[in-house]
């Protein structure tokens, strides 16, 4: 079976491997910590350095995720010249289950979509927000990664 790994450079491969690295961590932490997370992107820029994007929701009180991620696509989009790869990260249900899901972006060549399924372990449930800072325990499956339509760069890459 062929994987994107085997039809993309290994430059390529190396900056979306570094941005799920970078963008993971911080999913998981929210995900022990509240039990969920609004959606929010990285990038790496041309000249190799990272930058961590979040939406400018200050006209709406309460945004549901899917404006959290139309803003962040724009924004992206409006500084895609600077940029070389981009992930955006929303927390998503799939198939009855739980899952991270991190949409990576090439301006070279490529986008997927990454799912990481979870549960948590201490029979807490998604949502989970009694203002409590004990951690839950999250358990992670196998991520699974699909071709997907760039968002960021508007073209399909795949």
């Amino acid at each position: 079976m062929t994987t994107w790994r085997d039809t993309t450079s290994e430059h390529v491969q190396s900056d979306l491997d570094r941005l799920l690295n970078t963008v993971l961590p911080f999913a998981d932490e929210m995900l022990r910590r509240h039990g969920e997370f609004h959606p929010y992107g990285a990038a790496i820029t041309r000249e190799g350095e990272e930058q961590v994007f979040a939406a400018d929701t200050e006209e709406t009180e309460d945004p549901s995720p899917s404006e959290v991620l139309t803003s962040l696509v724009s924004g992206m989009s409006a500084e895609s010249n600077d940029l070389r790869a981009a992930a955006l990260v929303s927390d998503v249900t799939s198939d009855k289950t739980d899952a991270i899901m991190v949409h990576l972006e090439h301006a070279d060549s490529m986008a997927i979509t990454v799912l990481l399924p979870y549960r948590f372990a201490d029979g807490d449930t998604k949502g989970d927000t009694d203002g409590d800072v004990a951690e839950s325990a999250v358990e992670y499956e196998n991520m699974a990664a699909t071709p997907a339509e760039a968002l960021i760069w508007r073209r399909s890459l795949c």
